[in-house]
């Protein structure tokens, strides 16, 4: 199967200053950012101008302390290139 890698993500206690750390460490600058209505999360896509792949940030207002990474907060995100035979294939 083809597919596309399109984002991963990270939840983070400082937004700012993970876009500010991936900015100064890996040349990644941001593209855009989204905040919730009510404010309860900002997602911050970074990303260069080498790849299309994105690391997208979240930021949630209710999260108090730091990030524990066997916590699992993380996402993984493809773009199926052939939808059609994916489909075709899963109902087999």
């Amino acid at each position: 199967m083809n597919f596309k890698m399109v984002h991963e993500n990270y939840n983070v206690q400082d937004l700012d200053n993970s876009v500010n750390f991936y900015a100064k460490a890996l040349g990644l600058s941001e593209k855009r950012r989204k905040t919730a209505p009510d404010s309860s999360f900002i997602l911050a896509y970074l990303g260069n101008d080498t790849s299309d792949f994105e690391l997208e940030l979240i930021w949630l207002a209710d999260h108090v302390g730091k990030y524990d990474l066997g916590m699992r907060n993380f996402t993984l995100c493809f773009m199926l290139m052939i939808l059609l035979l994916i489909m075709s294939f899963m109902k087999k």
